[in-house]
């Protein structure tokens, strides 16, 4: 795979995370996600399709549900073959921010599927490590 094959917009079609031999959907099907990638960054947004508004100025509650409403983060990635590494430069979740991970990714059918080893441990998170499968078509 080559950068400028996943260049583009990308919609999320399904996210599972395994954790200790338990499947869990990580996808809720009320959020709208996409993931964008140029030829040497990639940037991912999530929200809910009905955001709360703001007054002026904006009170504690209102930006909590506005944060929640809400997600994004990228970065610069490395791509070598089916070896895919994000480093995660800029998150909504701050947990996220300096850490870098793994993934292999292959192309079937119209689908990209990015899978590996979750560091759900490393970003304080879980007591053990998942494994990610997310499944993308191109729009």
């Amino acid at each position: 795979m080559q950068p400028e094959d996943l260049m583009g917009e990308w919609r999320l079609l399904s996210a599972t995370l395994t954790v200790a031999g338990e499947d869990n959907s990580i996808l809720d099907p009320n959020r709208h996600f996409v993931k964008l990638f140029t030829a040497s960054h990639f940037a991912f947004f999530s929200r809910l399709p009905e955001r709360p508004r703001y007054t002026l100025p904006p009170s504690d509650s209102e930006l909590i549900a506005g944060g929640k409403s809400f997600d994004a983060g990228g970065g610069q990635y490395d791509l070598e073959g089916e070896n895919y590494i994000e480093h995660i430069d800029y998150c909504s979740f701050p947990n996220y921010e300096g850490i870098s991970i793994a993934f292999k990714l292959s192309f079937e059918n119209g689908v990209l599927t990015q899978q590996g080893t979750y560091p759900l441990v490393k970003l304080g998170l879980g007591e053990v490590d998942g494994y990610l499968v997310e499944t993308y078509e191109k729009l």
